[in-house]
């Protein structure tokens, strides 16, 4: 009696009723095989593969199984070749393994034998099936084309979103739970919070991600709003909606640019913190290192790129402490800027609750006019033509308010402005003596902080900040430098100026308010 083994493989949970379930192909090879008088000795089946590779795990475990049996087996028994294999080189190359195995192969939809008739309508069977493989490659291709040009998403949706269907259109909208998470993520970044500690932060909120897969996410346009693939660039469409504003992207980029990191081999070190932080007067950043002399080790900063620039540990550490108190002095707020911003915040409090309260009120609206318009469909005072078109306006609206109302700020969750006033007043006046109690990770956060692109040290000289400091007259406008602004214009200086002040309050807050 001839011995048989039976392959079915189904690539997706859908094919239930097209003939090509595992259901259907188990009863189709057991009836075939009762009919020619085979004995069937066992079936291997591939849930979730595509036929177009041979790198299936069930097709392995079959193949290393006739290796095993060699000679005991003489059949091989598949619905039909697509089912085997969609490409016509990847059949030959199985069948020409089986038959060195002296196994041959029978569909039970196509008929052929090992006649030169047969042999022919066996290839013309494989190349066939690869024919409709491509075709619908093809279709799919041009699909997935146009529907980015149109603005449309089409793959697993990023971070900070997810999939939905409109029409039986495919897109994305943010996610309420995630989306909030990648927008702080981003803030974080461009508060020169350390990428590892960002990465870390977003595990511990429930977003498992690698180091190469964060890179990636944090480069990926998606987040403003744009679309790249097949050749083409486009704006995404509703409700598909940038989460991030571009400066807030183009910051995030700069963060995390190798050149704002000191190299790639870099590690912390608790001998040398300020490697990282500290540049030499050509703008690179000094490395660090132990010199061995006179019996003695010596610990030097020194630079790549200059010859002869090595600076003691000890002298660059004390002009940083220096360069501490001088930002402490200048930094800290005084009774009259607490007074101004306490103004400010007041102010600005007020706008966003009476802009929280017009969407809240909007979408209401919105939300009562789709109940009023279902009820005039089924009385049948509105056709249903026009009735569609009017609910998918409604709806776009509902979700450009929805977006709106996600990437604002939760009001209950801002800080009251006295504990951040207070918070800024402590933690700036005691910066420099809690840089040098405190442990490595926390003072590379300080430096990141205050210092986000570096400080230059000349040898044997002050240093000089790289960056201008927050709430001094190099970051923002002070009261007292407005004078000879008038109009329009110096109403912009003060509230830019104010706002500058309060977000860096807040972003020292949110920083290092639980270190």
């Amino acid at each position: 009696m001839v011995q048989a083994i039976a392959y079915i493989r189904v690539s997706t949970d859908r094919q239930a009723t097209d003939g090509t379930s595992l259901v259907t192909q188990r009863r189709r090879v057991v009836e075939y095989t009762a009919l020619k008088g085979y004995r069937l000795v066992k079936q291997f089946v591939e849930e979730g593969e595509s036929a177009k590779t041979d790198n299936r795990p069930v097709l392995k475990q079959m193949l290393r199984y006739c290796e095993t049996e060699r000679g005991k087996i003489d059949l091989l028994v598949v619905p039909k070749i697509d089912r085997f294999a969609r490409y016509s080189e990847d059949y030959h190359h199985l069948k020409r393994q089986l038959r060195n195995l002296g196994i041959r192969v029978e569909s039970i939809d196509e008929r052929f034998d090992d006649s030169p008739a047969g042999k022919f309508l066996e290839s013309m069977l494989a190349a066939t099936a690869q024919f409709d493989n491509d075709v619908r490659s093809e279709r799919t291709y041009n699909g997935m084309r146009e529907a980015v040009s149109q603005g449309r998403w089409v793959w697993k949706a990023p971070t900070g979103y997810r999939n939905i269907r409109i029409d039986g259109r495919a897109n994305i909208e943010p996610d309420p739970r995630t989306a909030p998470l990648v927008i702080e993520a981003f803030e974080k970044l461009a508060r020169r919070v350390r990428v590892t500690d960002v990465r870390e932060w977003l595990n511990e909120q429930g977003i498992p991600i690698r180091r190469n897969g964060f890179y990636k996410m944090v480069r990926n346009r998606v987040y403003i709003g744009i679309i790249e693939a097949f050749g083409v660039t486009s704006r995404g469409v509703l409700p598909f909606t940038p989460l991030i504003p571009f400066e807030l992207f183009e910051s995030a980029q700069t963060a995390i640019a190798p050149s704002n990191h000191p190299g790639v081999n870099q590690l912390d070190h608790e001998d040398f913190p300020l490697r990282g932080t500290v540049r030499c007067a050509c703008g690179a950043y000094l490395t660090a290192c132990w010199s061995k002399g006179n019996k003695r080790r010596y610990a030097y900063y020194r630079c790549r790129t200059c010859p002869r620039v090595n600076i003691g540990r000890e002298f660059v550490e004390s002009q940083f402490l220096m360069q501490l108190q001088r930002l402490s002095a200048a930094m800290t707020p005084d009774d009259q800027m607490a007074a101004d911003l306490r103004s400010f915040w007041d102010g600005t409090q007020r706008q966003l609750r009476v802009r929280f309260e017009e969407l809240e009120r909007d979408r209401e609206r919105i939300e009562s006019q789709q109940a009023n318009l279902v009820r005039k469909v089924a009385d049948g005072v509105v056709p249903d033509h026009l009735a569609k078109q009017m609910l998918q306006e409604n709806e776009s609206k509902l979700r450009q308010i929805n977006a709106k109302l996600s990437k604002s700020r939760s009001l209950d969750r801002e800080p009251h402005f006295d504990v951040l006033i207070e918070f800024g007043t402590r933690f700036l006046r005691q910066v420099s003596e809690m840089w040098q109690d405190a442990e490595i990770c926390l003072k590379k956060q300080i430096q990141s902080f205050l210092f986000p692109s570096g400080s230059i040290v000349v040898s044997n000289t002050h240093p000089r900040t790289a960056a201008k400091a927050p709430l001094t007259d190099g970051k923002v406008l002070p009261t007292g430098s407005l004078v000879h602004v008038g109009g329009p214009q110096r109403q912009k200086c003060e509230h830019d100026a104010a706002l500058s002040k309060v977000e860096f309050l807040r972003d020292l807050y949110d920083t290092f308010g639980n270190a």
